[in-house]
């Protein structure tokens, strides 16, 4: 795997020829990362499968010469999507547009040099020596690779000592990075700045809200994290950073697949192809991060995760995009690859709330003895502390006890627009319980309070939409939902009785 690595990075690259002109890396990067639709508010990011995507905005300078060139943008997103590019910046505008897609690895080299002579460096069986001898690539690179030897045809990789293969030249239309080039007509020679755009996917993004309950149980602080995902092997480093928040209509969109990826080699058990033995597999491929500052799956931009961090700047607050929520990064940052990165959204100091009991109703589902969720109502509003819209995400809620801090219990918040009413979970209560006793199309709902102090109730009934009536009159409607809510005085109780 390393010798395979070791011989790509001493290859030769691309030599620009007349007409050829190649820029390496942008000068300057931005990045708007637009999340997963379908991924569920619960659900954790996956690095093998991020369903979102971003608009990635490169400047770079390139010096043009008269007439008609070819211009390679190396080093765009893997993920990136052809027919959405745009260049801009251009004197001569584009003629033509084009994405080669063959990317230098372990497999495509292997693919690239069938029915050619590479060098096969292995250690002897008996002797214990590594020598290195010439053999012919006949087959592969899938299910494995076939060699032929002074020995005769064998598989890569089966002898069940160390083997590797180096090679002499990168083979025809392989590239160590993903290009997209488009062809131009100047009038005459000239430095310009172009600006690249394109969409690609392997992204997505999400929130983390940690709220800390303040000493006098009235207030908490509430801090959030956006976690920033990228499934590409491309770097970004210094990136105006943009989050995308909302529903947009996405219909599916051609990416370009990477055509060749990691080698697997496939052996036969030692002894006979006809044995049940199993299958004895062995991977080799190129190493997925580019430097070592980039061996961490998560970056985490503070000293503590669980305490909101000390902001140099604070986080602007999200900006109206249509019906979308644009939310800024305030400080650059690097997007590094195969890697996650967390970085600062929101911070609020002295968020009132409401301690409440909740429990969802079904209409015909009887319950005996059920304890209620804890939960806290935030309102979101500038004299409730907030007062801006709030992206999906997952919710952790702590509490400082004799010096130590501990968890209260985690949850998940969906889209809050400004003046909604958000929640926080903080647990489950034996001491506020609900008993349901439901008939053909009527039910009794019975709630208790073991608790010395007064506690308020809310059992949403149904779904939205649905009518209950107590004793002939509509309940009121929270979150479009039908729901009884009621102050339980200590040690009391509280009954009644609806139709549905």
């Amino acid at each position: 795997m390393r010798a395979l690595a070791l011989a790509a990075l001493c290859l030769p690259g691309t030599v620009a020829g007349q007409g050829i002109v190649t820029s390496p890396a942008p000068d300057t990067v931005a990045v708007t990362v637009y999340r997963d639709p379908d991924r569920t508010r619960a659900a954790g990011i996956d690095l093998d499968r991020l369903g979102g995507f971003a608009l990635v905005t490169e400047t770079r300078r390139v010096r043009l010469p008269r007439g008609r060139a070819t211009i390679r943008f190396e080093g765009v997103a893997e993920g990136i999507v052809p027919v959405s590019a745009i260049v801009d910046g251009l004197p001569g505008g584009t003629a033509e547009k084009n994405r080669d897609a063959r990317l230098l690895s372990p497999a495509s080299l292997v693919d690239g040099t069938l029915g050619r002579v590479v060098t096969l460096t292995r250690t002897d069986r008996a002797t214990g020596r590594v020598r290195s001898e010439e053999a012919t690539i006949v087959a592969g690179p899938l299910p494995g690779v076939v060699l032929r030897t002074a020995a005769g045809i064998e598989m890569l990789g089966c002898a069940g000592l160390p083997e590797k293969l180096s090679y002499g030249a990168v083979p025809p239309g392989l590239s160590a990075k993903p290009v997209l080039s488009v062809t131009t007509d100047t009038p005459i020679a000239r430095t310009a700045t172009v600006t690249l755009s394109y969409l690609a996917s392997g992204f997505d993004w999400s929130a983390s809200y940690v709220a800390t309950l303040a000493p006098d149980g009235r207030t908490l602080d509430l801090f959030a994290w956006l976690t920033l995902a990228n499934a590409n092997p491309q770097a970004f480093p210094a990136a105006r950073v943009q989050a995308v928040a909302g529903r947009l209509n996405r219909s599916g969109f051609d990416e370009v697949i990477r055509l060749a990826g990691e080698l697997r080699l496939t052996c036969y058990p030692l002894g006979t192809t006809t044995s049940d033995l199993r299958e004895r597999r062995f991977e080799q491929g190129l190493e997925r991060r580019d430097e070592a500052s980039y061996d961490s799956d998560i970056v985490v931009t503070a000293s503590r995760a669980v305490a909101a961090p000390a902001l140099a700047e604070a986080p602007p607050p999200p900006e109206d995009l249509g019906d979308l929520k644009l939310y800024r990064v305030p400080e650059r940052v690097t997007v590094a690859p195969h890697a996650q990165k967390q970085v600062a959204l929101l911070a609020r100091a002295a968020v009132p709330f409401e301690r409440r009991y909740r429990l969802r109703i079904q209409p015909g589902r009887p319950l005996t003895v059920e304890p209620t969720d804890i939960v806290l109502v935030l309102r979101n509003t500038q004299a409730g502390g907030l007062g801006l819209a709030l992206p999906t995400g997952s919710t952790a809620l702590y509490a400082d006890h004799t010096g130590s801090r501990l968890l209260l219990g985690t949850g998940a918040l969906a889209d809050r627009a400004a003046g909604e009413t958000i929640r926080l979970s903080a647990g489950r209560s034996r001491q506020v319980l609900i008993d349901h006793r439901v008939g053909r199309h009527e039910a009794t709902l019975t709630a208790t309070n073991a608790n010395l102090v007064p506690v308020t109730l809310e059992l949403p009934i149904g779904e939205a939409g649905r009518d209950i009536d107590a004793t002939g009159t509509p309940l009121p409607r929270a979150d479009g939902v039908a729901t009884w809510t009621v102050t339980l005085p200590p040690n009391g109780r509280a009954e009644l009785t609806y139709r549905f």
